[in-house]
């Protein structure tokens, strides 16, 4: 197969964002050629063949010059019958999209063995009997390059990757052959400001393909630093209450170890958003008793200290506690899964984000990036002239936070545009034990927004921030994503 040097949509060039192309020019970069191979997997008892096919996309700038390539991996059912396209992505923003992947594609990783050489299973919880799949590392992430100076800033932004991002889509709709298929976006972390951003542009789109559904996972609400005017916000200490209570009993830590983990969030969450709000909007005007009786009642939800949680001014920071709700064993918790813990001896010795007791040097046994070459290279073939970029550090310092228009909450977004088309759908999905975006932040957020009933809902898991990474909750996750998907393609 040709590398994919794909046309942009003329619309898309005519607002002048940056886009893919599909006439070479003299002095355009080497792409290499996109690999593909066949294979078949076993998910929910049916044997499904699929073509997995690994490329970059070329992309340009206004004027027709090559800027940067973007990276995917996409998976396509053989099936016959008509199928959606879902467009995941990862967010950072920086990251690549390697944590959906390992968690609803048809191979993952096993592990290594003992001469290093990588192990690649099939998935049986794989999405592939839903739907095709293309997981899409964006441009600085995967094997994504920037050609020119400064390349880069036409892309590391909150406006800029959400252009970049449509125009693949768009491409790689038209490249396929599947402009007509219904079409899906997933997104985790920062990834939810980026699907809500793509939705938006496409909905402003003549002739755009019609989005038929969105997977929210563990998403940021905020396009924008500001904070949005209008409803209720809580303080940001009022919803991490719930996953710090289910961590603390999670570790044997607190008042309420007895419980289940779903009874002590809700009961967590309660007492949150009433008397501890009620406590903290007082600030220095709360009376000294009064102070002291909430400590009591946050160190029994939390495992932390009265005097560490007076000392705080009654909040307490993620930061704060996955220091010290082990402290006296000399142990840190992780931070996008509070499950996990290392000594902090050794997670000192690492800079953030890498300190985290969560992140890959601390749950894996092998090299995560390690691991996503080889797959690339032995399982499908293809020959990248870079290495991989799992995570740039530099595309999340860059980051343009600024956007045109002003900050605005995704949420309410979505639902402007559920309200345009009453047939799109939304489900957002988040774990109990992810100190990097609580889940009540976004579940509140969204329930806030007011969304249609028929059409969004939500539910959060026994796992992380990474909510498919999970193995014990992967096969519910994924189940839960199939009855959305039937529910929304129903409606088509």
């Amino acid at each position: 197969m040709a590398a994919l040097s794909l046309a942009a949509p003329v619309q898309a060039q005519a607002q002048g964002q940056t886009s893919a192309s599909s006439e070479p020019q003299a002095a355009d970069p080497f792409v290499p050629a996109s690999a593909s191979t066949r294979g078949t997997v076993t998910v929910r008892g049916r044997i499904l063949p699929y073509v997995a096919e690994a490329s970059e996309t070329l992309l340009r700038d206004p004027q027709g010059r090559a800027r940067a390539t973007l990276s995917a991996v996409s998976y396509v059912g053989e099936a016959v019958e008509p199928r959606p396209v879902t467009f995941l992505f990862n967010g950072g923003p920086g990251g690549a999209t390697i944590a959906l992947r390992e968690g609803l594609a048809p191979r993952i990783t096993a592990g290594a063995d003992p001469r290093g050489a990588y192990r690649f299973v099939d998935n049986p919880d794989s999405l592939i009997d839903t739907t095709d799949l293309v997981f899409v590392d964006a441009p600085g992430t995967g094997y994504g390059r920037f050609f020119g100076d400064n390349a880069s800033s036409a892309y590391w932004g909150v406006d800029e990757d959400a252009a970049a991002i449509t125009d693949f889509i768009l491409a790689w709709l038209s490249a396929h052959g599947r402009e007509g298929a219904p079409v899906f976006l997933v997104g985790e972390s920062y990834a939810g400001v980026r699907v809500g951003l793509v939705a938006e542009r496409l909905a402003a789109m003549n002739a755009a393909p019609r989005l038929a559904g969105v997977a929210l996972v563990s998403p940021s609400t905020m396009a924008g630093r500001e904070e949005a005017p209008g409803g209720k916000t809580y303080d940001a200490a009022v919803r991490a209450l719930p996953t710090l209570a289910a961590t603390a009993r999670h570790h044997g830590q607190g008042a309420y170890v007895a419980m289940s983990v779903q009874q002590l969030a809700d009961q967590a969450w309660t007492f949150a958003s009433g008397p501890y709000a009620d406590a903290l909007a007082e600030g220095d005007a709360l009376a000294e008793a009064s102070r002291r009786e909430m400590a009591r009642a946050l160190s029994a939800y939390t495992g932390l200290d009265e005097t560490l949680i007076l000392d705080n001014g009654l909040k307490i920071p993620a930061a704060l506690f996955t220091r010290e709700l082990l402290a006296d064993q000399g142990i840190r918790i992780g931070g996008s899964d509070s499950r996990a813990k290392a000594s902090r001896a050794v997670t000192e010795r690492r800079s953030p984000p890498y300190d985290d007791p969560s992140t890959s040097p601390y749950t894996l046994t092998y090299d995560q990036t390690g691991a996503v070459e080889a797959l690339f290279r032995e399982e499908i073939g293809y020959r990248p002239v870079n290495g991989y970029v799992r995570l740039s550090i530099d595309a999340n310092r860059a980051w343009n936070w600024n956007r045109s228009g002003g900050p605005v909450m995704i949420p309410a977004l979505f639902s402007e545009l559920m309200r345009r088309d009453d047939r799109l759908h939304v489900t957002l999905m988040a774990g109990y034990y992810d100190l990097t975006i609580p889940y009540a932040r976004p579940v509140q957020d969204y329930l806030a927004a007011d969304l249609p009933s028929d059409r969004f809902d939500h539910r959060v898991f026994v796992a992380g921030h990474a909510v498919f990474s999970d193995p014990d909750a992967r096969a519910e996750a994924t189940d839960h994503l199939r009855r959305f998907y039937a529910k929304a393609m129903s409606a088509w």
